[in-house]
């Protein structure tokens, strides 16, 4: 377990991890994950129109924190999901923010956040043992509709000593 990592998700790593069946890494290598009220609402609202999403509430691990209004100002053009993973990433110390979404991405290591997604944790999971090979499971990432350019997918499976 990764103890002194505060880690802060939005919506899409934990979607995919979670239909992935993988959520659990993140509870194994972290010991708790951060998430902020708008990425509980979109996951509840996914359930409600019938999505394969996980129920929060189920999962003592997943812990519920609410940015402060401060932290939130000059953070736009994002969905309200990755606008308050920002900015609790912004004010916790040692965080580690979980975003798939690329302008999320860009803004959040302008701010200077350390960022990782979906892809970085399978990518660590390989590295640790705790899957065997991540090309199956980006082919699946892909059948749910996660984009991932070729030259990014070939980067991953270089570092996961996949490549072909």
């Amino acid at each position: 377990m990764i103890a002194s990592t505060t880690v802060i998700s939005d919506t899409g790593p934990l979607s995919y991890l979670h239909r992935l069946g993988r959520l659990e890494i993140l509870r194994q290598f972290y010991g708790r994950v951060i998430v902020p009220p708008a990425v509980v609402a979109e996951i509840n609202l996914g359930i409600r129109l019938g999505r394969d999403l996980p129920d929060i509430a189920t999962l003592p691990w997943i812990e519920l924190r609410a940015p402060s209004a401060n932290a939130l100002k000059g953070i736009e053009g994002l969905g309200s999901g990755e606008t308050e993973g920002i900015a609790l990433a912004r004010t916790t110390q040692n965080a580690l923010l979980l975003l798939d979404d690329g302008q999320a991405r860009r803004i959040a290591t302008a701010l200077g956040l350390r960022i990782s997604g979906t892809i970085g944790v399978l990518l660590v999971a390989k590295e640790r043992g705790v899957i065997e090979y991540l090309r199956p499971e980006l082919d699946r990432l892909e059948g749910f509709g996660f984009r991932l350019a070729a030259p990014i997918r070939l980067t991953v499976l270089q570092k996961a000593g996949e490549a072909e």
